[in-house]
């Protein structure tokens, strides 16, 4: 396997002049004939599957011990909504690790050791999840990683209107569904048990159970969207996750995500808007509609923001990419000790063919963003040309605000775990891999305005004014009337 990396570009402008250095790599492996319909499903087991805590995290000359046994592998969990015929590659050592076909609403576990850089081929849409749970799991387990990710529905996008997947969660109401319009939701579970149906406003939101392990179909007579996980109160780990758009893939100017009420400010971690044009943006309360946060992002860079809120809506004049990301400080001042904040993150973003796409890479972290694709393509990070397939990542690792714009669609994933202490590794629960074929997918929907509440001020001056009037009406009723003369 080649992974391209930034600074070696100058030699490998030189190399993709010998067309043997771009295939050799693949040559051992041969993907779905070229007459079935390839669907691509691209991702890397993090290398560093470990956690370093502070021996007293309010000393941080205390020194560092691990928190657990390092982790040696991932589950890599797949499952279909319709017949599949269904390969799996570890691209690191050029060979084939599954193959076979998967029914209606059947699913398939593999472990892949850490550092696999692997490939998904399908021949039609499925739901492929990176899970850190490392062992195939019993149907009756419960202590699950829960994923801090969106899901796509059976046509790709992020918005849509029927989703199958295959739930990791507890028993607790994990998964968020946010509706764009009135909507009827129903939520049908493989085994033929328990059928649920909802009712949701334009607008708003509700949290949902969905049972470990079981497949789900979900299907709305209006647009939804579907989140798992939450950014974490300062009682937590902070695990980073990208936000797809209302407009289709991650660049656009209507997004919606649960938030967190308990934050710590001095945490290393946020909201972040990244944008490639100058652009204001607003963030609102979904429950209040109340506008929580407003500023402006220069063209090329980022802002974060906190806000205390369960979920929020952020639009924007231009398009832009929002995060949920963890920077990697360790400071905290609520939750813990003052040097025990800790956050990473598997981050998948989908960039559409020729859309210039920003994309953040926290400060205070070690960055390792693979750029995937299903086939040759050409690829420009920060006006830089280079060529990659299905067998070469290119890969990124200094941090800050990358533009990436590609002549097919891609998809980076983002691994980055805290710079202090150099020996620290990632912590993360689970996240979504997006089928590179379908980023581009998107619907037309008509939001509902999000109207600002009535100010309060003015409800307690009218309310005050009415007690007021009833005051003066009751004195004049009981005044006593003055004797005919």
């Amino acid at each position: 396997m080649h992974i391209i990396r930034k600074e070696a570009l100058l030699a490998l402008s030189l190399m993709l002049a010998l067309p043997i250095a771009v295939y050799l790599t693949g040559s051992l492996i041969m993907p779905l004939r070229a007459e079935e319909r390839r669907y691509t499903y691209c991702g890397v087991v993090p290398a560093r599957l470990w956690r370093y805590n502070l021996t007293d995290e309010y000393d941080i000359n205390s020194g560092w011990r691990l928190a657990y046994n390092p982790g040696t592998q991932w589950l890599l969990e797949i499952a279909s909504w319709e017949e599949a015929a269904i390969r799996v590659y570890n691209v690191t050592h050029n060979e084939l690790i599954f193959q076979g076909t998967l029914g209606s609403m059947e699913k398939q576990y593999l472990l892949l050791r850490n550092g696999t850089v692997f490939r998904v081929e399908a021949s039609s849409p499925i739901f492929v999840l990176l899970s850190s749970f490392g062992g195939i799991p019993y149907e009756n387990e419960t202590s699950i990683p829960i994923p801090n990710t969106f899901y796509p529905a059976t046509d790709g996008a992020y918005v849509g209107k029927e989703f199958i997947l295959l739930s990791s969660s507890d028993l607790q109401r994990r998964f968020i569904i946010f509706a764009l319009e009135k909507s009827s939701v129903t939520i049908t579970r493989d085994d033929g048990g328990e059928t649920k149906t909802l009712s949701l406003d334009p607008n708003s939101y509700t949290t949902v159970l969905l049972y470990p392990w079981r497949i789900y179909k979900i299907e709305s007579n209006g647009y939804i969207m579907i989140q798992s996980g939450n950014p974490g109160s300062y009682w937590d780990y902070h695990y980073s996750f990208a936000i797809p758009s209302v407009q289709g893939g991650f660049v656009g100017r209507d997004f919606y995500t649960v938030a967190n009420t308990l934050i710590d400010e001095k945490e290393d971690c946020g909201f972040r808007v990244s944008a490639l044009e100058e652009t204001e943006f607003k963030v609102y309360d979904l429950t209040t509609k109340e506008v929580l946060f407003k500023s402006t992002v220069e063209a090329g860079g980022s802002v974060r923001f906190q806000v205390r809120s369960n979920a929020i809506k952020v639009e924007s004049g231009k398009p832009i990419s929002l995060v949920f990301v963890h920077d990697g400080g360790v400071i905290q001042s609520l939750g813990g000790g003052t040097y025990g904040s800790y956050g990473a993150g598997v981050i998948l973003i989908g960039v559409k063919a020729n859309e210039p796409t920003p994309i953040y890479l926290p400060m205070n972290s070690t960055c390792e963003a693979y750029v995937f694709a299903s086939e040759e393509t050409s690829i420009e990070v920060d006006g830089f040309p280079a060529r990659i397939d299905a067998n070469t990542p290119f890969l990124i690792t200094q941090p800050g605000v990358h533009r990436i714009e590609s002549n097919r669609n891609v998809v980076v994933q983002i691994n980055h775990w805290p710079k202090t202490p150099e020996s620290q590794g990632l912590q993360y629960p689970a996240t979504v891999i997006p089928c590179i074929e379908t980023i581009h997918a998107s619907h037309e929907v008509n939001l509902a305005p999000l109207e600002e509440p009535f100010p309060i001020m003015y409800v307690v001056a009218g309310a005050a004014a009415a007690v007021i009037a009833a005051a003066a009406f009751l004195l004049i009723r009981r005044r006593p009337r003055r004797a005919a003369v």
